[in-house]
């Protein structure tokens, strides 16, 4: 069986190249943007065409992006301190939560893997919301990216089984080595 193809260039505005000056005017000249009013209601047209666009919702995800990295910003490496111990904290609601004692080398939640958490030995995890589990395998590679012995991860006996499928696709897609020793940890008790 044989197929016979056409093979058609598509016709596209011409650019000018990202080197060169842009000072003179494109070819391509854009068609005129009208927007009908009704006039007992002056701009609920151009309001409906801007929700539909697209538009705000991508103006809304910068915002939203702009006002976590302000956020984080602010509460990075603040602490308190406690009966001797440390405590830095990182919080920002549906983002990330990951609170850090140094003098015990361990962290509770991991958020979004900060910095500051990688040199934790020992890693507490409270529950699955990405929110505090999302960056797991990415604090597990980066301790071993910088040779770091693998840590110990305490999480709910309930996410375990989760946590090691989590583990072994991340291994998977990547083809490295991910090494942490996985407790199970249940009030009360610990098991492994």
């Amino acid at each position: 069986m044989q197929f016979s193809m056409t093979i058609t260039t598509p016709s596209f505005p011409s650019l000018p190249p990202f080197h060169h000056s842009t000072s003179h005017t494109p070819s391509y000249k854009h068609p005129p943007i009208t927007i009908h009013q009704n006039p007992t209601k002056p701009h609920d047209n151009s309001i409906k065409s801007l929700k539909n666009s697209g538009f705000l919702s991508a103006i809304g995800n910068a915002t939203e992006e702009q006002e976590y990295r302000k956020a984080r910003a602010e509460v990075i490496r603040k602490g308190t301190g406690l009966e001797g111990y440390t405590i830095e904290g990182l919080s920002i609601g549906g983002h990330e939560t990951c609170v850090i004692v140094p003098e015990l080398k361990c962290a509770f939640d991991i958020g979004r893997c900060p910095a500051r958490a990688v040199a934790m030995n020992f890693l507490f995890i409270t529950h699955a919301h990405l929110d505090h589990i999302g960056g797991l395998p990415m604090y597990v590679a980066t301790r071993g990216l910088y040779s770091l012995s693998p840590p110990t991860v305490f999480v709910p006996p309930a996410i375990k089984d989760d946590v090691e499928n989590l583990m072994e696709l991340h291994r998977k897609m990547g083809m490295v080595e991910l090494n942490l020793d996985l407790v199970a940890l249940d009030v009360g008790l610990v098991s492994s």
